[in-house]
């Protein structure tokens, strides 16, 4: 059995800190969303304190922390996927998700293409 390296535990960890930012962006979590976060902590073994924060703040309308970009520019095609799986999730992409995607584009230095 592979456990998964400190390194991914970290960047999954920022990862999710961004999706929930994405998902407030059009000023509601809609429940599929809130599935789709939790499902991804703990597919990606998010430490179990992290995923009680991360419910809390689901619970609670409030954010995590900044995500550390730094990390998440090391792997930005894997950070964008992810991004656009959540937006998808809830089938109604709003105006502000739309910016939102490429507003982490352009902070994770990805150029249009």
């Amino acid at each position: 059995m592979t456990t998964p390296s400190n390194d991914d535990s970290r960047f999954h960890l920022e990862l999710l800190k961004l999706l929930l930012q994405v998902a407030w962006s059009d000023d509601e979590v809609d429940p599929s969303e809130t599935r789709a976060l939790l499902g991804a902590a703990h597919r990606w073994n998010v430490p179990l304190e992290e995923v009680a924060r991360l419910e809390q703040c689901l619970e609670q309308g409030k954010a995590m922390p900044p995500p550390n970009l730094g990390l998440l520019r090391q792997r930005p095609d894997d950070v964008l996927a992810t991004v656009r799986t959540l937006i998808a999730t809830d089938t109604n992409i709003h105006f502000e998700e739309k910016e939102m995607i490429a507003q982490i584009r352009e902070l994770l230095g990805v150029t249009a293409g």
